[in-house]
């Protein structure tokens, strides 16, 4: 029997998204962005949200999301792949499916289509994608959760562990989120974090609404002398991949470790949940240590655009790079601080 594509827009049939999760629990790296609920997701109504089905008979073998906004279609993120593939599927064929399907919901507008994906897909290659491999400090870190708490803990650095000790003997207490009680607490330092980091927070009512979606959502609160003095996300879908969201807290506040401890507890939740790995949001110094292994991810991108330009700024980048790299230790110090001034001036 064929394998076929199935678009889709919304939340689907109830036997459609019983095939639908039923493949995601057959599939190696199903994560919540993967999942029906996808499609209830806050956080995207305003991008057209769809989703791509490899289909066989009334078996669904694939599955691809993503949103399209400004002219760019866009399945995932560096650390955040959104395709799946089940166990035991002929890649090869859903591939094709998927493609069928992504390529017959462009529109006239979407200039460039990108697609994250946890492995490579010789599909997409030759269909005319370019491929690029995301290396660290963008990719994630995988940590297999099919060891006790105990095990994994002792994987982590030596200095990782004393950090978590040092919060814990310092009195930071973790717990999930009470959203009655601790949501407007929370969102007075997300607010402040993002004015440190100078990204536009999401609104309230938006934030408030992703936070209440309970199973797919794991938000631990630290305090410290009753107070609140970190909040870490997590995003989940069971079985498959628990992801590393995002982390808020004041800099000043972070010398009593306590975002080593909620990553510690996060993970530990994890690996007691039926989870099969735990992924980082990417893979800089602080998250090196918790163990794992880095896990390469690969982009592909298909170039709608006259003359192909986002790809040939994308050549000159590397070639800037590559130059750049090239020049003695002490050149690239300089240079560094250089940006990092001006940075500052703006």
């Amino acid at each position: 029997m064929p394998v076929s594509s199935e678009l889709l827009t919304a939340y689907p049939e109830p036997q459609l998204a019983a095939a639908w999760n039923a493949s995601l629990d057959e599939s190696r790296f199903a994560s919540h962005y993967t999942s029906p609920e996808f499609f209830s997701e806050e956080y995207f109504l305003d991008s057209a949200p769809f989703a791509v089905l490899a289909v066989q008979g009334e078996t669904v073998l694939g599955v691809l999301t993503g949103t399209s906004r400004g002219g760019f279609a866009v399945c995932g993120m560096h650390a955040s792949p959104q395709v799946c593939i089940r166990d035991g599927a002929a890649e090869a064929d859903v591939v094709v499916a998927l493609l069928a399907g992504l390529k017959g919901r462009l529109t006239k507008q979407e200039r460039m289509l990108t697609v994250f994906s946890w492995t490579a897909l010789e599909g997409f290659r030759r269909a005319g994608f370019r491929e690029r491999l995301i290396r660290a400090p963008m990719a994630p870190i995988l940590i297999d959760l099919s060891r006790s708490p105990d095990a994994l803990f002792r994987e982590f650095s030596e200095t990782r562990r004393n950090k978590v000790r040092r919060a814990i003997k310092a009195g930071v207490e973790v717990a999930e989120l009470n959203i009655a009680d601790d949501f407007d607490t929370y969102y007075e330092l997300y607010a402040h974090w993002c004015n440190f980091k100078h990204v536009a927070p999401q609104p309230y009512d938006v934030q408030r609404a992703v936070f209440e979606h309970s199973g797919n959502r794991l938000v631990l609160c630290a305090r410290h002398a009753g107070k609140i003095v970190g909040v870490s996300t997590f995003r989940y879908r069971k079985p498959g991949i628990m992801e590393y969201a995002a982390n808020v807290s004041r800099r000043e506040e972070t010398r009593i470790r306590q975002n080593d401890l909620l990553l510690w507890k996060g993970i530990e939740w994890a690996a007691g949940s039926g989870l099969r790995y735990f992924s980082t949001a990417g893979s800089h110094f602080f998250l090196q240590k918790f163990g794992g292994a880095l896990h390469t991810t690969y982009r592909y991108t298909m170039d709608r655009t006259v003359l192909r330009r986002h790809h040939a700024v994308e050549t000159l980048h590397d070639a800037a790079l590559s130059m750049f790299q090239k020049f003695p230790g002490g050149v690239q110090q300089a240079v560094r601080r250089l940006r990092g001034a001006r940075g500052e001036q703006e």
